[in-house]
């Protein structure tokens, strides 16, 4: 099992509407191939955590890569995991308001992971947390 975690900015502010669109499709993406994971968006960063075949999660994140809703893409982390953290959601997702704290919302999406991903998760939205 492959995972792989990125930080990233929207280049414009999304609509309640688009953002749920764009979730939509990303489930129906995620769940035909094979991946699961977390989306956190709070409309000035995303923080995303995908999960499985490694050739498919990297074709997922180049995808996202080359879309234009992202700027500043940063890989914070990729490799071998032993099981899934999120086999049930094809895409679990937060929208936080703006001023709100990203480790905040990452703490409720992680209760049921390894502890080891949930704190690699924690730590980033912590440091994100304090440069934001």
């Amino acid at each position: 099992m492959y995972c792989l975690v990125y930080m990233s900015r929207p280049t414009r502010e999304m609509g309640e509407d688009e953002v749920r669109d764009l979730l939509r499709r990303a489930k129906v993406n995620n769940g035909r191939d094979g991946i699961t994971g977390i989306l956190i968006h709070d409309r000035r960063r995303y923080l995303q955590y995908l999960e499985g075949d490694e050739a498919r999660v990297e074709a997922t994140f180049a995808r996202i890569s080359m879309d234009s809703r992202h700027q500043a893409i940063i890989r914070l982390h990729s490799g071998t995991i032993g099981s899934r953290q999120f086999p049930d959601w094809a895409l679990a997702s937060r929208i936080s308001a703006e001023d709100g704290s990203l480790k905040a919302s990452v703490e409720r999406l992680v209760q049921d992971c390894d502890r080891e991903v949930a704190d690699e998760l924690l730590k980033f939205a912590e440091a994100r947390d304090r440069a934001a």
